[in-house]
């Protein structure tokens, strides 16, 4: 029997990306609140059994919350923290993005598809098995601002050089990555065990992001602009 699921709150592309994986793992999306097995709450000031709200942002009562930071949405989610990444891959393409000092300050990126599937996990737990209390969701790695632009000015020089058929020698070989090679320093990243147990807890495998930091920057370069 599919588990009843009650969306609420701010509707937006990270809604639509959670409403889709939910329907994938089978529950059965609600407009009304009667009847449903469990409610989720998004965005700031929410409510519902399970509430996910972006980092700092207030929340209403809640069984568990779980707090996202520096999520990649890359068809929009500017409110989650992808604006930061969104103001990086315009500035690039326009040749004007600020110098900034290696490693000044790490964030811990991680794509909507790898925060919808944990979440679809612990919101499809039966019902003893649904975590309480207070999650923090990021990526597993720190992320130094510079490398991260760096990778981004690297990728969109290879997007006009095919576009433009100006590939070179150079520019066809392996480049390492900036992001492959980060190596932050100042690292202040939340609690991932709760994260890791719960899911665990809930039948499924732990917290392990599965989508690369340079996927996450070209779909970004990709959807910009539209």
């Amino acid at each position: 029997m599919p588990k009843i699921v009650h969306i609420d709150g701010v509707f937006d592309e990270f809604r639509v990306a959670l409403a889709d994986r939910l329907q994938r793992a089978g529950a059965d999306l609600v407009r009304d609140i009667e009847g449903a097995d469990v409610t989720v709450g998004l965005g700031g000031g929410a409510s519902g059994d399970i509430v996910v709200v972006p980092l700092d942002s207030p929340h209403g009562a809640a069984k568990l919350v779980i707090r996202v930071h520096d999520l990649i949405v890359p068809s929009g989610g500017g409110e989650w923290g992808t604006g930061i990444l969104s103001g990086w891959v315009e500035g690039v393409k326009r040749g004007n993005i600020e110098d900034r000092p290696n490693n000044t300050k790490a964030r811990h990126w991680v794509h909507v598809r790898d925060v919808v599937d944990a979440l679809t996990i612990l919101i499809m737990a039966e019902g003893n098995l649904i975590a309480k209390g207070t999650i923090d969701v990021c990526g597993r790695r720190a992320w130094a601002e510079q490398d991260v632009i760096e990778e981004i000015g690297l990728l969109w020089q290879r997007y006009l050089n095919a576009i433009h058929h100006t590939h070179t020698l150079e520019s066809l070989s392996d480049v390492p990555s900036p992001v492959r090679a980060s190596d932050a320093t100042h690292s202040n990243r939340p609690d991932l065990r709760p994260l890791h147990n719960a899911l665990i807890d809930a039948g499924g495998e732990g917290w392990h992001p599965l989508v690369p930091m340079r996927t996450s920057l070209m779909e970004l370069i990709a959807l910009s602009g539209r």
